[in-house]
């Protein structure tokens, strides 16, 4: 396994960022730590998947929404105390709520529901992407390595 997550470190990069976000990044830190990958790497990677993942999130409110009535029922309570937020900030609410665990998913749903500006969401969403994949992949880059320390590693 641990070969496995080695020469598909990309991808295994992509996949947890998409799944679980600051995990991912975190063991994209690390495997750029052990030469797997590049910091550089990790960055464009994990900014990619984080704009993807809200994406998709965009076009589940503004698709399926209102056809699909798992998404209500999972999501309606989150949607409605979201609203009035997204209502009153807009669309820079992106850069933020990518910080905000369990907000994050939540937003771009709205979003898609209020069929907001598919480009200005598009700009918001990389812009917050971005900014959260470097401040996570440095913070991993500044805990890793005392990490490595107590645990005895290289």
């Amino acid at each position: 396994m641990h070969e496995l997550v080695r020469e598909n470190g990309y991808l295994t990069v992509f996949l947890t960022v998409v799944v679980s976000g600051e995990l991912g990044l975190f063991v994209g830190v690390a495997l750029a730590h052990a030469g797997s990958v590049t910091l550089t790497g990790v960055v464009t990677v994990g900014t990619f998947a984080a704009f993807l993942s809200n994406t998709l999130y965009y076009c589940a409110g503004a698709f399926l929404w209102s056809r699909w009535g798992y998404l209500k029922r999972r999501f309606e309570e989150k949607v409605a105390s979201t609203s009035t937020t997204v209502k009153r900030v807009g669309l820079p609410l992106m850069i933020p709520a990518r910080f905000l665990y369990g907000v994050r998913n939540i937003v771009p749903l709205v979003l898609g529901i209020y069929r907001a500006n598919i480009l200005a969401f598009a700009f918001f969403n990389l812009v917050g992407s971005f900014v959260w994949v470097c401040a996570f992949a440095g913070m991993g880059r500044v805990i890793l390595p005392g990490i490595v320390k107590v645990l005895g590693g290289s």
